[in-house]
This record gives structure tokens, C-alpha cells and sequence, in this order.
């Protein structure tokens, strides 16, 4: 049975957008306790990387993190059926399993929300894996609880295990892992999901719909000030994990 890196717990979930600009904020209030973890863990990428570095946005859609990598040379790319608007726009159309630059040619690579979109996702970090530089470092975020969306574009759920696994074998080291946000802001997360996704009908339901959907939003609030009892993180929303392309043998 093949090792497979340790996974890290989480520091308590806190939804925070201090510095950013509005369009962003914005974005991450349109789904608070999924996109604040995400922006977490982009930010963190982002500030690690030098001036003038070399990032790759790799299903990037509407590129909602682009202003964290103002310093740096950043490319986004995505495929040409996206539904999103900016990702039929990117910089470089194509799949993530192929992507037609240079080995070697990024510093950073990018994948947030992606690989459930991804029929073959060990292709896909393989080629991440190619078009990163020696010591160059990806950021990767993936859902474990979410419901169906981009169909019919939507292939899996991840567990920290199967995460560390994929990126193991595309050949990355320094595997970190961890979850996104405690259980109940997945709770808080998945009932305003849910105020959503029951739809409506012309069935005389949905004046109640439209009722239990304003009693979602407010469960919602009074289960995300919960977060601080969740010891052990064991359903969070997903996971992010960093990783590092390894430089050769022999090479610093």
C-alpha cells in the first residue's frame, strides 16, 4: 500500500475579504463559506510567489482571483465550451489535460474547482505537473460536499486521501492538505445551497418554498457561529492542497 502525506487540520473556518477589491468581495459573499476558504488558500499561493513570476490559472472561467497575482505574469487559461463568459475568453483555450505551452514553462499553476469538472483529473496534474518549472509550486481547491453543477461536466467528490493520492502520483512532493471549514459552516453552506437548488414548479408550492428558503438563510447564520466547536474536520465543504514540483537529481 503506497504512503500517502499526512493530512493537516484546518484552522477555524473565518470568512474574511479584508483587501480586497469589491468586485471580489462580492463574488466570495455570493457563496461566504465555500469561496473564503478558497480565497485563503489562493492568497496564500499568491503572496508566496515572487514579482514577475509565472502563473498559470488553469480552468481559470471568470478569473475572480486575478488581482491577487497583479505582480506576477498571469496567464489564464480554460476550454471553449466554459459556461463561463471569461472563460470562453482566456488567454489560451484548452483542456487542462493538454495544455499547449513549453515544460516547464510556469512558476505557479492554479486549479480551483476544477478537477470535478475533469473526466481524467491524474491527466490533468500530470499536466500541471509538465508545465511547471523545477521548485515551481500548484494550488489546487476540490469540493467533497457540493451538489451537482456544470453538468454534464461533473465527475467527482474528493477525500483528502484520494487528493494526496492524485498529486503523489502526477509526481509532486511537499503534499499539504487540508480541510476548507468546519462542519457547520458546510452546514450553513449546504442550507443556503439547498434554498436554491429545490427549484420552483407550477405546483402552488412555491409561495412555501420561497418560506422554508428564507428559514435557510437564517438557520444558516445561527449555524455558522458554531464553527469553533468542530474539533475534528471531517466534513468540511472540500480540501485545497499545495504541492511542489520536485527540481532533478542533482539539481539545488
Amino acid at each position: 500500500m503506497e504512503d500517502v502525506p499526512a493530512v493537516t487540520e484546518a484552522k477555524p473556518h473565518t470568512p474574511g475579504t479584508l483587501g480586497v477589491s469589491e468586485r471580489l468581495r462580492e463574488f466570495v459573499a455570493e457563496a461566504p463559506y465555500e469561496r473564503a476558504s478558497i480565497l485563503e488558500a489562493v492568497r496564500a499561493l499568491a503572496e508566496s510567489v515572487e514579482p514577475g513570476a509565472r502563473v498559470a490559472d488553469v480552468g481559470a472561467g471568470d478569473a475572480p482571483y486575478r488581482e491577487l497575482f497583479a505582480h506576477t505574469d498571469y496567464v489564464t487559461f480554460d476550454w471553449e465550451h466554459s459556461v463561463h463568459e471569461g472563460g470562453r475568453n482566456a488567454d489560451v483555450q484548452a483542456r487542462a489535460e493538454s495544455i499547449p505551452v513549453e515544460d516547464g514553462s510556469f512558476d505557479a499553476v492554479v486549479l480551483t474547482q476544477v478537477l470535478e469538472h475533469i473526466s481524467d483529473p491524474s491527466a490533468a496534474l500530470s499536466e500541471a505537473f509538465r508545465v511547471l518549472a523545477p521548485g515551481g509550486r500548484i494550488c489546487v481547491t476540490v469540493p467533497l460536499v457540493w451538489e451537482l453543477h456544470e453538468t454534464p461536466h461533473d465527475y467527482w467528490r474528493y477525500t483528502p486521501y484520494s487528493l494526496s493520492a492524485l498529486l503523489g502520483r502526477a509526481g509532486f512532493e511537499s503534499i499539504d492538505v487540508q480541510a476548507r471549514n468546519d462542519c457547520f459552516t458546510t452546514l450553513a453552506q449546504l442550507m443556503r445551497n439547498v434554498a436554491s437548488a429545490m427549484g420552483s414548479a407550477p405546483d402552488g408550492l412555491d409561495g412555501e418554498r420561497e418560506r422554508v428558503a428564507g428559514m435557510l438563510w437564517a438557520m444558516s447564520r445561527d449555524f455558522a457561529g458554531l464553527s469553533k466547536l468542530d474539533v475534528n474536520h471531517i466534513f468540511p465543504l472540500g480540501y485545497s492542497a499545495s504541492a511542489t514540483r520536485p527540481a532533478p537529481p542533482g539539481e539545488p
